[in-house]
Order: structure tokens, then sequence, then C-alpha cells
């Protein structure tokens, strides 16, 4: 490989004519661009195997394994963790190309993982598929993005890559994770969620921990007494932990990028991973007399012992506290029924002036105390209303048990009785059963999804 980086400031120089000490004119700038373009030509196909990328798009991610190969026909077979699209983009063979224009740049002509990473998030998640070189560094190429803009900017440092890297990468984890029985795709895209349960055989624990798996995030939740949701709920033993990491897939096992400590009842858990394999579907019940699929895989000898690991929409804890004094909101707009549909045309022909939805938890109101959830509306003279229905509750960990109990906050002097009705179904149509989960999301901070079991609508609350 050879070792020569060529200085802008020197095309610069010749740009301007400049000569050598004997006369003899340097070679061209076109030249130079041409014979550096080749150079890195020659530099990426050299590896007998390849190269490895531990790829993180920002700070703000985790990383994901990528072996690229490259061949002096303008091919470049990719091999990725990344199990998205059905598979796509595990093994796929694409077109690159080497071109100058802000320095010698490495372009992904072909969709691919790169393209797919830059695309999230309605292209806002840090991905890139055109890269500036920057250099070499001993063996290894280093590059920067070239899209992205701020002090954030991406470096990919290619590795040669070894004959075992392959081996390195994980299908199976990527999948059991993301068959994770909460989903959410509602909110403008913003990810995908799998939760799951670890009970931890040797203590008879029970570990909540939630998965972003676009962003490479997990989040210890809590830690609590008991091997399943009633038992959690009987001992009422729980412990909040609420610590987040980045995290890689390398050979079917979780990596944190930092190790984490949980000491609970006695017990201290260092945890640096966390093996995945492949799932199996079990049947679950997070509603009265209902069945829901879930998914489940065991592991022994690792960090937390031996354990059992389930998909759930049972968290153990979150920062989710239906006691305090908080009001929750969001637009009408993110409610929905069953099959995902908003039900905001439903709301908005009871209340045509709705603004937001509200959920009040323990909030003082002329010195007592108020649950409701409902409607806020402005009208043309910016008079504001609330129709609010009045609830009990019990909670354990994010799981609620509501009853509505009559006691709404309704500040319109004269409500017509359309208006009273309609709250009392639409509220019923949200709650349905009175068996709700408050679901904590990782990439916005106070971001929750309330989900009803019993009839799967749902709603987001801020």
């Amino acid at each position: 490989m050879k070792a020569k980086n060529y200085i802008w400031l020197s095309v610069l120089l010749i740009s301007l004519g400049c000569s050598n000490d004997d006369g003899a004119k340097l070679p061209s700038v076109e030249d130079r661009v041409n014979e550096a373009v080749e150079e890195l030509r020659e530099s990426l196909v050299a590896p007998a195997n390849g190269w490895r990328l531990d790829y993180r798009p920002t700070s703000q991610t985790g990383t994901y394994l990528i072996l690229l190969d490259f061949n002096v026909d303008g091919t470049v077979r990719l091999q990725s963790d990344v199990t998205s699209n059905n598979g796509e983009f595990r093994d796929q063979v694409i077109a690159y190309r080497i071109d100058s224009s802000q320095g010698i740049e490495l372009i992904m002509e072909t969709y691919s993982v790169f393209h797919y990473l830059f695309e999230l998030q309605q292209a806002s998640f840090g991905g890139e598929f055109e890269f500036i070189f920057e250099g070499e560094e001993g063996d290894n190429l280093n590059f920067k993005s070239k899209t992205d803009a701020g002090s954030d900017v991406t470096n990919l440092l290619f590795i040669p890559a070894t004959p075992s890297d392959s081996d390195l990468i994980s299908t199976a984890s990527p999948m059991t994770l993301s068959q994770g029985h909460f989903q959410s795709e509602n909110l403008g895209g913003i990810g995908s969620f799998g939760i799951f349960n670890f009970h931890l055989q040797d203590q008879d624990f029970t570990l909540s921990a939630t998965f972003d798996l676009q962003r490479r995030k997990i989040k210890f939740l809590g830690i609590a007494d008991g091997a399943d949701m009633p038992a959690v709920i009987g001992s009422n033993n729980i412990l909040e932990i609420g610590v987040e990491r980045n995290f890689s897939f390398q050979n079917e096992k979780i990596i944190l990028d930092q190790s984490i400590n949980v000491s609970f009842s006695g017990n201290t858990f260092e945890i640096q991973g966390i093996p995945v394999g492949e799932g199996s579907w079990f049947q679950e019940s997070f509603c009265t007399g209902q069945q829901d699929s879930v998914t489940r895989f065991s592991a022994t000898g690792t960090d937390l012992g031996s354990f059992d690991a389930s998909s759930s929409l049972f968290q153990v804890a979150n920062s989710f506290n239906a006691s305090a004094d908080d009001v929750y909101a969001i637009n009408h707009i993110f409610l929905y029924d069953e099959d995902d549909n908003s039900i905001s045309s439903q709301i908005e022909d009871v209340f045509p002036d709705v603004v937001a939805f509200q959920w009040y938890q323990a909030v003082e109101i002329a010195d007592s105390v108020f649950n409701g959830v409902g409607f806020v509306t402005v009208d043309e003279f910016n008079n504001v209303e609330f129709f609010l229905r009045g609830f009990d509750f019990t909670q354990s960990g994010n799981y609620l048990q509501i009853t509505f109990n009559g006691k709404d906050l309704i500040t319109e002097d004269n409500p017509i009785q359309a208006q009273l009705d309609g709250l009392d179904e639409l509220t019923d149509q949200l709650f349905s059963g009175g068996e709700i989960y408050v679901i904590e999301l990782l990439n916005i901070e106070g971001l929750f999804e309330f989900y009803n079991p019993c009839n799967k609508h749902k709603g987001f609350l801020f």
C-alpha cells in the first residue's frame, strides 16, 4: 500500500505555474488528481480480505459492523449486520466511484446499507454514502463524511479485515430483538423499539430493557423481585435503573459501549454484553381474557447468569410516574385505532376547535387532586376550554388499571350534550378494558406511548 497523501496546497501551487529548482515543470493538476484517484483505488483493492468498518453514523448512535471488499471493476461487496428490508443489506454487491470535488472522494453509487441509514428518520439520522479521503494511518484508510455539517462530522476508519471478521456479523440477534412485542411507527417514523424482560433465574429477578434498534441504543429501565408480571406486581419490590447505553452486535451478542453495574437485594451485576439467541414464539396475556404472541430466548453463563428473555409490553419501571403532579399533552392527530389510523376526524366531529389531547396525573385543582384525560379546544376568539374525564387508577411499573369515576373537569359553562357524550365515547374507545401500558421511548426525552392491549388503540404523551 502506497503512503502518499497529496496536500491540496501543492495543487494550488501547481495551478499558479510553479516549477522545481531545475526548471522542470511539475505534473498538471489533472494529472496529480488522477494519480491520487488511482492510488486510492489501488489501496482499496489491496487487502486480501477487504476492509472492516465499525460504523457509527453520529456520536448519538451505536455501531454497525460493515465489511467492504473492493474490486477493480468498480464494484464492492458489502456485508453488514443491518437486517432491515428483509435482509437486503446483509450481503450485496454495488457500484462505487472515486471522484474529486472537495478532495478525493469515495462514493457508493448504488443503493446500499449506507443509503438506507442516510434515509432513516427523514434523512435526519446522520448516515452517509459519500466519503472524503483524509489519508492513510499505517495500514488503515481514514475518511470523513462529506454530508455532515457542524462539529459532529463522522470519521470512518477502514481497517484491513481478517478472515474471522465475517463470523462477527450477527443476523439472528437483530432479528430476535426486532420481534419485540412493541413496535412504534406512528410518530413521524421515529423508529422501532423492542421491549424485553430478562428473568434472572438464579435470583428470581426480572430486569426490563428497551431497545432502539435503529440507533442501537438500550435503556435498562429497572429490576424487580419476581419471575413475571403478576409476581412483580405482587412483590412490589422494584428498583428504577434508568441507564442508557449505545451498543453494537458482535457474534450474536449485544456489546455495550460502556458497562453498567446494577445492585439489587444484595446482588451486583456488571453488564458488558448480553447474548441474544434465536427467538421462539409463546403466548402471553397483557389484557384479561386475551392472548398475545411474544418471542423468547434463553442464555446461560452470562453477565446476568442464566436467564430467559421475553418480549413484553410490561416494564418493571420507567420514568412515567402516575402519582406525580404532571400534565402530558399531544396533538390529537397522534391518537390511533387498532389499524394504526388516526382517530382525529372522530375527535373533530365532536370538538371542531380541538387543539390537543391531555392527560392529567395527580394535578392539584381547587384544593383537590385530579386525574383525567380529554381534549382542549381553542375557538376563533382564542377562548380555551377543557373537556377532561376523571379517573382513578393503580400502577405497577408501567401498567395502569384505570376506572372512570364521573369526577370530570369541564370548563365550558354550558356544554352541549353531544360534547359530553362524545367525550365519554372517545375516552371509552381509547381506554376500553381499563388496562393500559405507558411505554417509555428512547430517542426523545419525556416521550411516552400509551397502549391499550384490549383493543390495540394507542396514543403518544409528552
